[in-house]
C-alpha cells in the first residue's frame, strides 16, 4: 500500500512540475494571438486604404479566375500571411518551452517554408495575368489579320502559358513534378501537332485569300468598276481576305482568292478617266 502512495505522490510532484511549463506556454500563445490579430488588422486597414485591392480587380476578371468561386483580394492575403507567421513563431516558442521537440522541428520546418509558398504564389498570380495578356495579344492580332479562330487560337495560347506557368509555381514551392511535367509535355506535344495540321488544312482558304490580296492589292481602289465571276459593281471595300462590290441587288462579298482563279475585268478605274479602254486581266 506504501508503495502505491508513493508512486502517487511522485506523479502528483512531476505533475506539478509540468504546471509551470504549461501556464508560460499558455501564456506565450496567448501573447502570440493577440499580436497576430493586432497586426492583421493593422496591416488590412492600411493595405485598403492604400487602394491595393482593385489592383486585383482585373485578375478576377480573367475567365479562369471569373469562373471560380474565389475572389482574390490582396489586402486579405497579405494580412492573413502575417497572421500565421506571427502565430506560428509563437506556437513554436511555447511548444520549445515544453520541451516538446518533434513538434518543435515541424513547426521550424514549416516557418521556413512560408517564403518558398509565398514566392510561389506571387509567381503564379503573375504568370496568370502574363497569360491573359499573351491572350489578348494574340486575339486583336489574329482578328487584325482577319482569322476567324481568333479567339480559339488566344485560349490555346493562354492555356499554354498557364500550364507552363503551373509547373513553374510547383517547382517553386518545391513539389514533385518530374511525372507531370513528362506528361504534360506529351500532351501538348500530340495538341500542338493535331492543332497545326487541322488548323493548316481549314486555313487553307484563308492563306489563298491573304496571298491574293498580297499580290492584287494595288490593282484595285475604292470606287473602281469591275466584273469579277459574273458580277460587276463598284468596288466599295477591300481588306485582308474579302472585296466587297456594291451591285444593282445590294453588295456582295467576293473572296480575293478568285482573283488568282478567274478573270476580272476593270471598266472604270477611280485612277483613269471613263474614257480609257476597260482592262482585262
Amino acid at each position: 500500500m506504501e508503495d502505491v502512495l508513493n508512486k502517487i505522490w511522485e506523479q502528483i510532484l512531476a505533475m506539478t512540475e509540468v504546471i509551470p511549463s504549461l501556464i508560460t506556454a499558455f501564456f506565450i500563445f496567448l501573447v502570440g494571438l493577440i499580436l497576430a490579430k493586432v497586426f492583421r488588422r493593422i496591416i488590412q486597414k492600411v493595405l485598403v486604404n492604400s487602394g491595393i485591392d482593385k489592383l486585383a480587380d482585373r485578375l478576377n476578371e480573367i475567365d479562369i479566375v471569373a469562373s471560380t468561386s474565389v475572389s482574390i483580394v490582396p489586402s486579405q492575403i497579405v494580412a492573413s500571411i502575417v497572421y500565421y507567421i506571427i502565430l506560428f513563431v509563437f506556437i513554436m516558442a511555447a511548444v520549445e518551452v515544453l520541451g516538446m521537440e518533434t513538434i518543435s522541428n515541424l513547426l521550424t520546418d514549416l516557418i521556413n517554408y512560408f517564403p518558398k509558398a509565398i514566392s510561389a504564389f506571387f509567381v503564379f498570380i503573375i504568370g496568370i495575368l502574363l497569360s491573359d495578356l499573351l491572350k489578348k495579344v494574340v486575339q486583336t492580332a489574329c482578328e487584325s489579320l482577319g482569322i476567324g479562330s481568333a479567339k480559339l487560337l488566344a485560349n490555346v495560347a493562354f492555356y499554354f502559358l498557364f500550364l507552363n506557368v503551373a509547373l513553374i509555381t510547383m517547382k517553386q514551392a518545391e513539389l514533385q513534378t518530374t511525372f507531370m511535367e513528362n506528361n504534360i509535355s506529351i500532351v501538348l506535344a500530340g495538341v500542338i501537332l493535331a492543332f497545326s495540321i487541322g488548323y493548316g488544312l481549314a486555313s487553307k482558304s484563308l492563306m489563298s485569300n491573304m496571298l491574293a490580296a498580297y499580290y492584287n492589292k494595288d490593282r484595285f481602289e475604292i470606287g473602281d468598276d469591275i466584273t469579277i465571276d459574273g458580277q460587276r459593281g463598284k468596288v466599295i471595300g477591300i481588306d485582308n481576305t474579302t472585296l466587297s462590290l456594291r451591285v444593282t441587288e445590294g453588295e456582295v462579298i467576293v473572296p480575293l482568292s478568285k482573283l488568282s482563279d478567274n478573270q476580272y475585268t476593270i471598266h472604270r478605274s477611280a485612277r483613269f478617266t471613263p474614257l480609257d479602254e476597260p482592262e482585262e486581266v
